[in-house]
């Protein structure tokens, strides 16, 4: 668990300097050292009961410490976001008088404790992190607090300063229900295609357009100690999101125009096939347990050819930390044998609990977290844009970036139909972790992939009917 506490960084020579301006340069004559000693314990004393933080994250005209002396609790995945936020939440700690826990989880432990947590309807946890998977479930239990009405309380906040119009209109569109807003999202993200330039140079090979040539250069690709391709392998949502891209791009779709799983048809099973195969024959060992953070640790330590990821994971590819900076390039993913490319999306969100007792002093939170000079600073620091327009167009980070990862990443979500991924379907969640299981039993050697795929369909068509 990540307790915000308050720190106060004040710089030797400016706190010396400020010494000596108040005391008339008594405290460097050596007669006075005693005396200089004891002034600078009172006055470091006095620095740090006062509260510091950087007005570039505060604006508007509101009462930013009406709600001080709460203690608010949120359940957060470990991701991009809750790492830049980590650093700035006590710069809103100390500005409100609210002081923020954040209780971080991996991914998959996330998913079962916010559900847990929302289950048990209590108020002990205020407000969480959630994806584009939980949407439709999370919406049908009733497990998300609207956030119209906060809006409209012009004491909690500035419609100017926040400048709600600045977030992704589709982002905005996948939050809401019925008219009601439920979410604000922090991150939007598509599949983008990573590869190694200089492998593919050495190699004399082309950046792979189809998911046959990418299969082709992978091979090519892999020794003992790189693997051709990586991705995804991970049981549940980990495997499945990198799959969709897959299925969609081959032609396949979840569910036929009358609601029946349809992930096992010939296109479905075609887009496994490779799937699967890219992973069995060019992957790392132990695919099986590989979710993001691993893909990218892989790629980061020089041991990936080619990678197919989350946009927003791709950055420290280019760290400093990272042995494979400036030798990756950034392209869609390939496309299927109708030269379909559809990736998969996803959106990231911060949420209410609506069993919180804390629901002002939350909201507050909610806001100052998504917004535009919270998003920049997250933005310069980790090179990912979060969920506002204005981030691309900040010369600050752009000058910061990779230019090839910036233009795929846009142009990437121009190829997302959002309306393929049923996300809003109150059981996709237990439909993720059907077709997940499968998909590791034909990674495994089980079963094909028809097998496999009809298996999980029966079982989709059973979990649809309860």
């Amino acid at each position: 668990m990540i307790k915000s506490s308050c720190s106060v960084r004040i710089s030797f020579p400016v706190f010396m300097i400020f010494l000596n301006i108040i005391f008339g340069g008594m405290f460097m004559r050596s007669s006075n050292k005693l005396i200089t000693s004891v002034l600078i314990m009172i006055l470091t004393l006095v620095l740090i009961s006062f509260p510091v933080f950087s007005e570039e994250f505060f604006g508007g005209n509101i009462d930013w410490t009406q709600f001080s002396g709460q203690e608010i609790r949120l359940i957060m995945c470990e991701h991009w976001y809750t790492n830049g936020l980590k650093p700035i939440v006590s710069e809103f700690e100390n500005k409100t008088g609210i002081k923020v826990i954040f209780d971080i989880y991996p991914e998959e432990a996330f998913y079962t404790k916010v559900r847990v947590e929302l289950a048990g309807a209590q108020p002990t946890m205020d407000g969480f992190m959630i994806g584009s998977l939980d949407m439709g479930s999370y919406t049908a239990a009733n497990w998300l607090e609207p956030l119209n009405p906060f809006f409209e309380n012009k004491n909690l906040v500035d419609d100017e300063w926040y400048d709600f119009q600045d977030l992704y209109p589709s982002a905005i569109d996948g939050g809401t229900h019925q008219g009601k807003l439920l979410v604000l999202p922090v991150g939007a993200e598509a599949e983008v295609m990573a590869y190694r330039k200089d492998i593919l140079e050495e190699k004399g090979l082309s950046v792979p357009n189809t998911y046959e040539e990418l299969y082709d250069a992978a091979k090519k690709i892999k020794t003992d100690d790189m693997a051709g391709y990586v991705s995804r392998g991970l049981r549940g949502l980990s495997i499945v999101w990198e799959w969709s891209g897959f299925l969609l791009s081959y032609g396949g779709r979840y569910f036929d125009e009358n609601g029946n799983p349809f992930f096992n048809s010939p296109e479905g099973i075609a887009a496994t096939d490779i799937y699967t195969k890219l992973l069995m024959e060019t992957g790392p060992s132990g695919v099986v347990n590989y979710g993001w953070q691993e893909v990218i640790a892989s790629a980061q330590q020089g041991k990936a050819g080619i990678l197919i990821e989350a946009s927003g994971a791709l950055p420290p590819l280019e760290g400093d930390e990272s042995v494979v900076k400036g030798k990756i390039g950034y392209a869609q993913i390939p496309a299927g044998p109708n030269q379909e490319r559809i990736p998969n999306y996803w959106f990231w969100n911060l949420a209410m609990n609506p069993y919180s007792e804390k629901k002002d002093a939350t909201f507050l939170f909610l806001t100052w977290a998504t917004s535009k000079p919270v998003f920049l600073k997250i933005a310069r620091d980790s090179g990912v844009s979060g969920a506002r327009l204005s981030v691309w167009s900040d010369s600050e980070f752009f000058e910061k970036q990779n230019k090839e990862w910036i233009d795929t990443c846009i142009e990437s979500m121009s190829f997302v139909k959002a309306d393929l991924i049923p996300y809003l379907n109150a059981k996709y969640p237990e439909i993720a972790d059907s077709i997940s299981v499968e998909l590791q039993n034909v990674i495994i050697g089980a079963k094909s992939s028809k097998e496999a795929l009809d298996e999980s369909a029966k079982q989709v068509a059973d979990l649809l009917k309860k």
